[in-house]
């Protein structure tokens, strides 16, 4: 099936009352803080009457002026505050909370609205200059995938998401068929995902976006411990600590000797600063916890879901099965014990008499032991909800978007990509223009040609873009879309390197050459989806032309399809070209007489190859003819 001459419409706006939603949860979620800053300026009123009343009375007692009476309201100011300051915290728990719905909300907006400045910067898993398609096909930075899809704020979370935008030629069948039906699943639990949202950006701010750190805890909790081979060292100091505390209680009470017990201090002592380093190192270690806060909150929040869908419910077994929220909680106090050594004043005494530090350390090493093997895989179960509802808010924002049918090894007549109403997901809703586009066979391939600004290069990327979404799990832009899992390749955004030494023709051909080698090493389990725009530009056309013919026979004797443009109409028309694509173009409308022609585009496939170009008309226009 070739490229339909008469495209699908686009569809109405599918975003209407999605964007309805937002707007009036976000000024519920407004009004709603506003009301709880109300209360809580009401309640700090209250607090400070009652601080004054407990400090009245404070006073008036010390001055032993006003008896019980006094006593009385010392003590009922105090116990006043108290509870306002409990109450307080709650009602400011509250209020941050509709502040951060009312946020996430607009943000949600934006998204929709495509309104991209109005959105937190984008972030990106590293450099990808080299990537098959990501620069291209702006899978992350500004106006990306990764900035239309909900946010992500865990390290573990965006590592799954980019996983599966950046490879998807190591993606299996059963696991993107998975990924849907989690997608679909959280799709309309906004408030859910929401709430997610709040709690892992809660988590990125504890930790001050410092994803070392956490690194560093995990790289503790998988390490081999020091102290559980030597188990000696907690016995002795349990006896040490015994025999101390007891001699220097019976030195008090006048029942020993002498101050004996300054030997076992002495020795304690001595043993604390032999385990030293490995002592700090767990200290330091098990510290890193503190890059854990609020994740127990994303446990709490997940562990009150029951879900269907592989993903979600394997995602939520981890975290039952292991405990998890007890787990943290009791690595939580094992961390504040081993912080009471800052407090020098009482550690010194306590530390001398029991030997404090070794008894907390046994505790962190026997949690490692319990529990650190599994540590990372209760964050990858966090980061792997947390990506998947990134996705669903594709799925929710736009409603018409449809779930695409992937399958594998495909014979090679059924080596295609076709989709009805197919259009670029980055573009607006009101402005997107949709087109069936269908590429394949083996052996073949779609040539668009068309002059400039007609949106060939877009419809290229809004097929690669579609792709990519397909392999993650997520909807596509388009009404349906059928396609085998391929590895995706693009030669689009080619630039010439000062610093590598690479003229623009040289830069493209080694672009190329990476896309013919990985189609040479495809197999019909896994052939080559290729886009290829305005192909080795930087050379006279008559090269140019023989270069394009012998990389595309290349192509097509490989397990591979795609898309070539070319403004090159010679090219187009050259008989042995043309018998292997399928050829469609895009055209411009001009209205007018004289120097008051205008041009607008439609961005709609027509079947055939281009007739002209436009170059001179744009000239003109400008008043450079």
């Amino acid at each position: 099936m070739r490229a339909m001459p008469e495209p699908a419409r686009p569809p109405a706006d599918d975003a209407g009352h999605v964007d309805a939603r937002y707007v009036q949860r976000a000024a519920q979620a407004d009004a709603e803080a506003a009301r709880l800053a109300a209360r809580s300026r009401r309640i700090s009123h209250l607090r400070l009457a009652a601080a004054a009343i407990a400090a009245l009375g404070a006073v008036l007692l010390a001055t032993s002026r006003g008896g019980a009476l006094s006593a009385l309201a010392a003590a009922f100011g105090t116990a006043v505050f108290i509870a306002l300051a409990i109450h307080h915290a709650g009602v400011e728990r509250r209020r941050e909370r509709a502040a951060g719905h009312a946020v996430l909300n607009r943000e949600a907006l934006a998204r929709v609205e495509r309104r991209w400045d109005a959105l937190p910067a984008a972030w990106a898993p590293g450099p990808l200059d080299e990537h098959p398609y990501a620069a291209d096909l702006d899978v992350f930075g500004h106006a990306s995938i990764v900035q239309l899809a909900g946010p992500v704020h865990t390290p573990t979370g965006r590592r799954a998401l980019a996983s599966w935008l950046l490879a998807i030629d190591q993606a299996a069948l059963a696991g993107v068929r998975e990924r849907q039906a989690a997608v679909a699943e959280l799709a309309p639990a906004l408030d859910f995902r929401q709430d997610l949202t709040l709690a892992a950006r809660a988590t990125a701010l504890d930790a001050g976006h410092d994803h070392g750190e956490l690194g560093a805890f995990v790289a503790w909790a998988e390490g081999e411990s020091w102290l559980l081979a030597r188990p000696w060292i907690p016995i002795l100091s349990i006896a040490l600590g015994v025999v101390t505390t007891a001699g220097a209680l019976l030195s008090y009470a006048g029942w020993a000797g002498g101050p004996w017990f300054l030997i076992t201090a002495t020795l304690g002592w001595l043993l604390r600063a032999w385990v030293q380093t490995p002592l700090e190192a767990t200290n330091a270690g098990a510290g890193g916890e503190r890059a854990l806060r609020g994740w127990s909150a994303l446990v709490r929040l997940v562990g009150r879901q029951r879900w269907q869908s592989a993903p979600l419910a394997q995602a939520q077994g981890v975290l039952d099965r292991d405990h998890v929220r007890a787990a943290l909680r009791s690595l939580e106090q094992g961390v504040a014990l081993a912080d009471f050594r800052l407090s020098t004043w009482l550690y010194l005494p306590v530390q001398t008499l029991t030997l404090w530090d070794l008894h907390v350390w046994w505790r962190l090493e026997r949690w490692r032991r319990a529990h650190g093997r599994h540590v990372r895989g209760w964050l990858e179960a966090i980061g792997r909800i947390e990506a998947l509802a990134a996705l669903a808010s594709l799925a929710h924002d736009h409603p018409r978007w449809a779930f695409p049918s992937l399958h594998d090894t495909p014979a090679a007549g059924d080596l295609r990509i076709e989709a009805t109403a197919l259009g670029h997901a980055l573009l607006p809703n009101g402005s997107r223009v949709t087109n069936d586009v269908s590429i394949g066979p083996k052996g073949r391939f779609l040539l668009v040609t068309g002059s400039n600004m007609s949106g060939k290069s877009t419809l290229m990327r809004a097929v690669g873009v579609n792709v990519v979404l397909a392999h993650a799990g997520a909807p596509v832009c388009a009404g349906a879309m059928r396609l085998p899992l391929v590895a995706l390749h693009t030669s689009m955004r080619v630039a010439d390197s000062l610093e590598r030494g690479l003229s623009l023709f040289m830069a493209s051909l080694v672009r190329l050459e990476r896309i013919v080698r990985a189609a040479r090493e495809a197999s019909e389990a896994r052939p080559v989806c290729y886009l290829l725009d305005e192909v080795l530009q930087g050379t006279n056309s008559a090269e140019r032309r023989v270069a394009v013919r012998t990389i595309v026979d290349h192509l097509l004797a490989s397990w591979a399809i795609g898309v070539v443009t070319t403004h090159d109409l010679d090219l187009a028309r050259d008989p042995a070209f043309a018998a292997q694509a399928d050829s469609v173009h895009l055209q411009e409308t001009l209205a007018g007489e004289g120097d008051a022609v205008t041009m607008t585009f439609d961005y709609r496939l027509r079947p055939g190859p281009a007739t002209g170009g436009n170059a001179l008309q744009l000239l003109r226009l400008l008043g450079l003819r």
